[in-house]
């Protein structure tokens, strides 16, 4: 197994294995946090960009990102 495959299986593994689940339509992993006692909702969401690298965003329901950033093999 080549590494960058390794990578992407333990990456997808990883998400998977906390709470992330895949959107078929966005073609990211997606998982949902509700905050402020049920009153608001914001995505987490990471997606592989085109140069191969994953990325974590977190976004409003509407698509506003508001924070960005790179991550690695621990997608912490």
């Amino acid at each position: 197994m080549d590494d960058a495959f390794a990578r992407e299986v333990t990456i997808r593994s990883l998400l998977k294995s906390k709470g992330y689940v895949f959107d078929h339509q966005n073609q990211y992993w997606v998982r949902e946090w509700i905050t402020n006692g049920g009153k608001e909702k914001v995505l987490e969401v990471a997606l592989k960009t085109e140069d191969g690298e994953w990325n974590k965003l977190m976004m409003t329901p509407h698509g506003q990102v508001f924070y960005a950033e790179a991550i690695s093999e621990g997608a912490e």
